[in-house]
């Protein structure tokens, strides 16, 4: 991050890590019905040692706004606890035909995934990746946070 502030960047985010005990892999143990707390407990601690890294890191450069963190995992929490057009939250849209198979398994051309009826109201398009509604919902999310109000400025 010095070295990013010695080319002259004058703002820069970091992004925390997401909920990864939420991922539909992590969530299929459950049914798909909730996330896996000791995994997520990990991402938390993360996202703390990151957040005082980059406190340090400014206080150590004199601007307190120059290093800044997106909270992923807050945002990403929000929408799925939101009552909202995202109904499917840990089961992904797109998904191997079992459990051998990933999103897009292709074996002697024949299409070893499926695919569910309304993208549009799911939280992860496959295994890892949100979906496209997902992203606009932790954007809009975003948006919110101070973080993204500094870097906009």
């Amino acid at each position: 991050m010095h070295r990013i502030l010695r080319l002259g960047v004058r703002k820069v985010a970091v992004s925390g890590m997401h909920p990864l005990g939420c991922l539909p892999p992590t969530t299929s143990r459950y049914s798909y019905n909730q996330c896996n707390d000791t995994l997520n407990d990990f991402v938390d601690r993360h996202n703390n040692e990151l957040n005082q890294a980059v406190t340090k890191l400014n206080q150590q450069v004199k601007h307190h706004s120059t290093f800044l963190v997106f909270d992923f995992y807050d945002s990403f929490i929000s929408v799925m606890n939101h009552p909202s057009k995202i109904k499917e939250k840990f089961r992904p849209c797109c998904d191997g035909i079992s459990t051998e198979y990933l999103c897009g398994s292709v074996e002697n051309n024949v299409k070893k995934y499926k695919i569910c009826e309304h993208p549009e109201s799911t939280f992860f398009w496959d295994g890892v990746h949100p979906s496209q509604a997902a992203w606009y919902a932790v954007y809009q999310n975003l948006q919110a946070t101070s973080a993204f109000q500094q870097i906009r400025h």
